[in-house]
């Protein structure tokens, strides 16, 4: 009797660990539609696009087929252009600080070749959807968006956590020179004086073309409601390549507002460094180091109209890229 007992519980246990074997080839999980869009604190998903001065430009968003399983059947996936979610963003975000919020690209600068449909096929889990943009004559000084959604449809299921089934494209324009720059090293006296310098961790260059940047004069910040008064453009001219192929040239240093109230000039000679380098421990990393040396004049002529202040702005800044030399295509090998 007690042999049979313990046989009752071996073919149990068998039984169980059998059943709990099968549970692995079926789906564990609801298999939902995604896209990979990752939202940063900014509350967007930034994506990076060489500048180029006819304003085309391409983009491979992945749309994503969750699970455990690889995907075992066919999906057309409906993509739309989402109206709705970055209004609610920028008054959350900005509340009534309009010339800060996201701005909505317009159709007539991006089109779908792949029409309004992702399809992936069975044996997929992500496919690339593509989005070319046509950007020549975007006002580039604003934060152009591109919101687009998973659409409803009963052959799919969104996949609704965490709001994956959106993608907020924050379209970032790159040159050679973007990009932001450690500014610790750039010094803004007071006038004519060199006694406690004010400084800055960070400066922000925007693309202006492919040869120039903008950034904003001496520490003025970035979401100041003048900012567009205190623009300083900065086109770097035809470099000299040494040895150690260490390129240098002049920089041509001039103010982005036509009217120059800010009375932005610059003095001295103004010029830039790129190195590019191996990293030490990561030999497939390769580092490119752009450092500008500058020297300007500014006026705060908005704190107190009735009292402008003249600021002199000299010292450099310096700002490092990491390449992957892995990846064939150097504009995708950029680690942002």
């Amino acid at each position: 009797m007690k042999k049979v007992y313990i046989l009752g519980i071996i073919l149990g246990a068998c039984t169980l660990f059998s059943s709990c074997n099968d549970e692995w080839t079926d789906e564990l999980f609801s298999q939902m539609i995604s896209f990979k869009a990752p939202i940063g604190s900014n509350g967007v998903s930034d994506i990076y696009m060489r500048y180029q001065p006819d304003g085309s430009g391409s983009y491979q968003l992945p749309v994503i087929v969750s699970g455990s399983q690889t995907n075992g059947r066919d999906f057309n996936v409906k993509i739309g252009v989402d109206n709705d979610t970055l209004e609610v963003l920028n008054t959350e975000k900005y509340l009534s600080r309009k010339d800060l919020w996201y701005r909505q690209l317009p159709e007539k600068f991006y089109s779908f070749p792949m029409g309004n449909t992702c399809h992936i096929p069975a044996g997929t889990d992500v496919q690339s959807y593509n989005i070319d943009f046509h950007l020549e004559g975007l006002d580039l000084n604003e934060k152009w968006v591109l919101p687009l959604t998973i659409e409803k449809d009963p052959s799919y299921m969104q996949n609704v956590r965490k709001g994956i089934y959106k993608a907020l494209l924050n379209i970032h324009l790159f040159n050679d020179y973007s990009g932001t720059y450690s500014a610790t090293g750039m010094n803004v006296y007071l006038g004519e004086s060199n006694n406690d310098p004010a400084t800055t961790s960070t400066r922000t260059a925007f693309v202006v073309d492919d040869k120039s940047v903008f950034f904003y004069a001496g520490t003025w910040w970035e979401e100041e409601e003048n900012r567009s008064k205190y623009k300083v453009i900065v086109e770097f001219g035809e470099g000299v390549k040494d040895d150690a192929g260490v390129i240098t040239g002049l920089i041509n240093l001039r103010p982005g507002d036509v009217a120059n109230e800010a009375q932005i000039a610059p003095y001295g000679e103004c010029r830039y460094r790129r190195e590019f380098k191996k990293h030490d421990t990561k030999p497939y990393l390769e580092l490119e180091t752009t450092t500008m040396y500058l020297n300007y004049y500014f006026t705060d002529f908005t704190s107190d109209s009735a009292n402008p202040i003249l600021y002199r702005v000299t010292g450099n800044m310096s700002m490092q890229r990491q390449v992957n030399t892995l990846i064939p295509d150097k504009d995708q090998a950029i680690l942002w």
